[in-house]
């Protein structure tokens, strides 16, 4: 039986009662029904305000957490300003380091946002999946990704630089750690706020892009330092 049938049965079954009522039945009938519309109504009406209220609270409550996370990582990445501070002396005899270093740190955020994106879609549709997998997947994903996109960033600063292998070589490596180390972090961060800290997961990608910000600058530094600076002198040394 379908459930037009039913309801038509179901009909008819009321109409036959109903004919049977008096007229006095009849008005204490629509009364009742009246009532129960009246208490239905205002049911309806009063969870629809503590909702609306419940989602004004809800708004305060995200706004102002918002704000203090982005206040936070607004201190914490100044502390870049420290790092290139430290580092003056290279900066200012190499000057390709702040040339590139846009695209370094830019690259860094790019790569870490992507791979947050895919885990916290996933921990949209499933809150328990094995991270060990996970994790072992991403990390040959990075090396792939990393491999592929310093050669992209290697040719562009050769390219520039007139053929001049330290240079890029120097803009390659840092471009490589700076890649890998980021997805590396865009899948675990997701997957440590929501299970460990208990934060909403999305708060990941602006999180990972400071991150990888004052980590883009520290690695990209510290190779420089080393290939351009130590490298260079112990060369001119030997000859």
């Amino acid at each position: 039986m379908t459930q037009r049938h039913r309801s038509l049965k179901i009909i008819d079954t009321f109409d036959e009662q109903f004919s049977a009522l008096s007229s006095e039945d009849l008005k204490t009938f629509v009364a009742h029904v009246r009532r129960r519309l009246d208490d239905t109504n205002e049911k309806e009406k009063s969870s629809k305000k503590q909702e609306e209220e419940e989602e004004e609270g809800e708004g305060e409550s995200s706004l102002w957490s918002r704000v203090c996370l982005l206040s936070f990582l607004l201190i914490l990445q100044s502390g870049s300003s420290f790092i290139l501070q430290s580092f003056s002396d290279l900066i200012s005899r190499h000057i390709l380091i702040t040339m590139y270093l846009t695209m370094l740190v830019g690259a860094g955020g790019n790569a870490g946002n992507q791979a947050a994106v895919l885990v916290i879609r996933r921990l949209a549709k499933s809150r328990s999946f094995p991270v060990r997998p996970l994790l072992i997947r991403e990390t040959f994903s990075a090396l792939i990704i990393g491999l592929l996109v310093t050669s992209v960033g290697f040719i562009r600063v050769w390219i520039e630089e007139r053929g001049a292998i330290l240079p890029s070589l120097t803009i390659g490596i840092a471009l490589f750690c700076i890649v890998t180390t980021s997805i590396l972090l865009g899948t675990l961060l997701p997957v440590i706020l929501q299970r460990i800290i208990h934060v909403d997961p999305a708060h990941a990608g602006p999180i990972i892009q400071v991150v990888m910000d004052i980590l883009g600058v520290c690695i990209t530094c510290a190779v420089g330092q080393t290939l351009l600076v130590n490298y260079s002198s112990h060369k001119h040394k030997e000859l």
